[in-house]
């Protein structure tokens, strides 16, 4: 009956893995091709984007972030400053693909992120966001200054 046991945990350790493995072939499939910087090329930088998203859309919902792709593109053309965070699974990119050339005139630091669904749960939403502008504030400036100084090291990398 160990035996056995031993055998079935073995099997779910392997499926479990295998799940993974499925789903970051996925997340890779799914990218968009013009996805660059991207956040997963730097460790942990992923987390620390969607926590500070978090505690901005906690401490103040209605001007912590902004959401939605209209939203952004106007806040960015009335000069507002912040980080752009963009999901690199949106399909199709056609819609998101103005961005990074208005972001870059209007030098405002941008990344892509692995998911449009994770953005959207870091944002306290349950639909998935395709773009999130993240606004500075003083109770989140120090990890606010990482992340722009984290970007611009990806930037910089190419």
């Amino acid at each position: 009956l160990g035996f056995l046991y031993f055998i079935v945990r073995v099997k779910h350790q392997m499926a479990d893995e295998t799940a993974a493995e499925v789903y970051d072939y996925d997340r890779l499939l799914y990218r968009c091709p013009i996805s660059y910087p991207y956040a997963s090329d730097k460790p942990k930088l992923t987390k620390k984007v969607y926590s500070l998203i978090n505690k901005a859309a906690t401490r103040d919902k209605k001007r912590g972030v902004l959401k939605g792709i209209k939203d952004v593109t106007k806040a960015i053309r009335k000069n507002q400053k912040g980080i752009v965070v963009i999901g690199a699974d949106v399909s199709p990119f056609d819609v998101v693909s103005h961005l990074p050339v208005m972001l870059e005139e209007a030098k405002v630091p941008y990344v892509w992120v692995p998911s449009r669904q994770d953005l959207g749960t870091a944002t306290n939403c349950k639909r998935p966001t395709t773009v999130v502008l993240l606004r500075p504030h003083a109770e989140i400036e120090s990890s606010f200054d990482k992340i722009v100084s984290a970007i611009e090291e990806l930037n910089s990398s190419e």
